[in-house]
């Protein structure tokens, strides 16, 4: 009997339905390359200048 009971087709996915993984996964593996990459935590030294140690002469007095 081919009577249909959806009175109207449904719209078409639009671009967020259709890409909305794609878009996910980019954003996800861009964050985990910035998160992971080349940042160990450490801030790179100062060029400040560390004092010698000199060998002192105890006065004669």
């Amino acid at each position: 009997m081919g009577v249909k009971y959806v009175l109207t087709e449904p719209a078409p996915p639009g671009w967020w339905a259709k890409n909305k993984v794609i878009v996910c996964s980019v954003a996800c593996l861009l964050i985990g390359f910035y998160i992971g990459g080349g940042n160990d935590g450490q801030a790179e030294p100062a060029n400040t200048p560390t004092p010698s140690i000199t060998p002192t002469c105890p006065s004669k007095g």
